[in-house]
């Protein structure tokens, strides 16, 4: 029966702080099979909504070798912290938990989460007059590609009609729908 540091495993690494695409990188460079979830989402900048990409586990990353023959590779790797251990032991993650999480993230290392704005939903409204401020929705308008939406603005409730891409929903967690 072969040792468990023989055969290839998937090791949680971590990386050097903002360098976690650099260390997936160039793992996979050196012909190592690494897992990198990312979210994609809007986020609010003074110009408007504009789309980033944040990893799911920050400064960590999945890497799948045989602990031996690669550990010092994998290990002083560009952008490479560490590999994560808890005691005298490495911390493996079982294949079935990587797998899962690759068939969700089958069509490339970041996927984005729904945003559906709905009647009563919390939006945060971005570039403008009315950056940064919280609102409620109050109608979607389609046709005119629109929302109206209630703010608190100058010590009061007002309607306001707003275009559609400035609109943001407020999630307490990226993956929240």
């Amino acid at each position: 029966m072969d040792s468990p540091v023989s055969e290839p495993r998937w090791y949680c690494i971590l990386s050097k702080p903002k360098r976690q695409n650099v260390a997936a990188a160039h793992l996979r460079s050196l012909g190592i099979e690494v897992f990198n979830p990312q979210l994609r989402s809007r986020r609010a900048t003074r110009r408007g909504p504009a789309w980033s990409t944040a990893p799911l586990f920050p400064n960590y990353l999945f890497a799948r070798f045989e602990l031996l023959p690669f550990f010092r590779r994998a290990r002083y790797a560009f952008g490479v912290n560490d590999i994560l251990r808890f005691g005298d032991h490495w911390a493996a993650v079982p294949d079935r938990e990587i797998g899962e999480m690759q068939a969700i993230w089958a069509g490339g290392d970041a996927i984005q989460p729904p945003q559906c704005i709905t009647v009563g939903a919390a939006v945060k409204l971005a570039g403008g007059l009315f950056h940064g401020i919280e609102a409620q929705v109050v109608a979607l308008l389609p046709a005119r590609q629109r929302v109206k939406v209630l703010l608190d603005f100058l010590g009061g409730f007002k309607e306001a009609e707003v275009d559609a891409a400035t609109v943001l929903p407020v999630l307490s967690h990226p993956l929240a729908v």
